[in-house]
């Protein structure tokens, strides 16, 4: 039988851990019912044990009885064939990827590595993905892991609370019953609606890059902004994501920009995130406190991504020389962290940036389009023979569905 763990008892880790330790309780057969749940403080896996909730990071939200939880994390791993990571990425140490490679699955089979982690960096020149950093560190081994995402609009004292959410799998598993058995783990259709996806890399990058955004929405939030000033900043954030994931990851596919992972985590995250939270904060005190020191005033202990992650995307696009093409993105970054005035924020949004996005090279298309119609309209007339055109059928398109990435 398949045995699962998830390491990382922070509020996600445990709103997650809740619902695939319900799933295995009643999948048919094929797993182990037990969820090995690690957490880092042996006195907060010691006080859920005797509470039977995570009262520090999300109280009231009771665990389920078929959980075996440690702080001894070999034991967790131990031959575990589907690993759940929600440790924040700059916790995810070489030696936590060491014990992995060395504890998880069996000496020659598969792992299936799934990373809830919202992160990005930018090291040595090269832009990496959390995904990215789960491969290395657990290539030095026998043993085939094959790593995936899961991301979503997933607020998780909400998810506590049994509220429904969405998330999307970015789905590495090479085989379709490997993919329909991943996507049992996380699926609950009553209260955790999960779809599944190929497209990894697009499910990755759109739930790291929202973090960017959510500072901008936070930003306007703390100079007392209404709803119009935030909906243009999820609007022209939204549009930076795509053009950032489609400009340097070419295998991203657009209908991924639409599903829970993407355009519903964005606006979420825009309106309730622990990011906005932060950044809010951060204008009223008018940039006198550093952001470790608000996350630790603010988040009970707990770290996010979010002020990590635009310092990656800032310095990468930097060494790109693409500052000019990401507005926002790049004020989000002056203000957090170069001194810049919020109001700035402002300004971003009213700049057109250059390339495809600008409204010049928009009417450039249009005129070309109109061109390219004028031509055949001539040609039409000179014709002689007075032969009808073919119609050409519309393409069709849609999200993503479970049905779709199984088959």
């Amino acid at each position: 039988m398949r045995k699962v763990c998830l390491i990382g008892a922070g509020s996600y880790g445990t709103a997650v851990a809740r619902v695939v330790a319900n799933n295995l309780s009643r999948l048919d057969g094929g797993f182990d019912p037990t969820l090995y749940f690690w957490a880092r403080r042996a006195s907060l896996a010691q006080e859920m044990q005797v509470k039977g909730e995570n009262a520090q990071y999300l109280a009231g939200a009771a665990l389920p009885g078929n959980m075996d939880i440690s702080s001894d994390l070999a034991h967790v791993l131990s031959g575990c064939q589907v690993v759940i990571v929600a440790i924040p990425s700059n916790h995810l140490s070489l030696q936590i990827m060491q014990l992995i490679a060395d504890h998880a699955g069996e000496s020659d089979g598969v792992v299936h590595l799934v990373s809830l982690v919202k992160g990005i960096e930018f090291n040595d020149g090269k832009l990496k993905l959390i995904s990215d950093l789960l491969r290395e560190g657990v290539k030095h081994t026998q043993k085939t892991f094959e790593i995936s995402v899961l991301m979503g609009a997933n607020v998780a004292d909400q998810m506590g609370r049994d509220e429904f959410a969405e998330a999307t799998l970015g789905c590495g598993a090479t085989s379709a019953l490997d993919a329909r058995a991943l996507l049992s783990v996380f699926d609950d259709p009553d209260r955790f609606a999960v779809t599944s996806t190929m497209d990894r890399s697009g499910v990755e990058l759109s739930g790291a890059l929202k973090n960017v955004v959510a500072l901008a929405a936070g930003y306007s939030e703390g100079l007392d902004l209404g709803s119009n000033t935030k909906a243009a900043i999820i609007r022209r954030g939204f549009g930076e994501i795509i053009r950032f994931a489609k400009m340097f990851f070419l295998d991203v596919e657009d209908a991924t920009f639409f599903e829970s992972s993407g355009i519903a985590d964005l606006m979420t995250t825009c309106f309730a995130g622990r990011g906005q939270r932060l950044a809010a904060e951060f204008v009223r005190c008018r940039q006198k406190k550093d952001w470790a020191t608000l996350e630790k005033e603010l988040l009970n202990g707990q770290q996010i991504p979010d002020w990590h992650n635009v310092q990656h995307v800032y310095h990468f696009l930097r060494s790109r020389r693409m500052l000019e093409k990401f507005p926002l993105f790049t004020a989000v970054y002056m203000i957090g962290f170069a001194h810049h005035p919020p109001i700035k924020i402002v300004d971003a949004l009213k700049a057109r940036p250059s390339g495809a996005e600008g409204a010049d090279a928009n009417a450039s298309k249009t005129e070309k389009k109109r061109s390219h119609k004028k031509e055949e309209e001539e040609e039409e007339e000179g014709n002689t023979c007075n032969v009808k055109p073919k119609s050409k059928k519309r393409k069709q398109g849609g999200l993503t569905t479970q049905e779709e990435s199984m088959h």
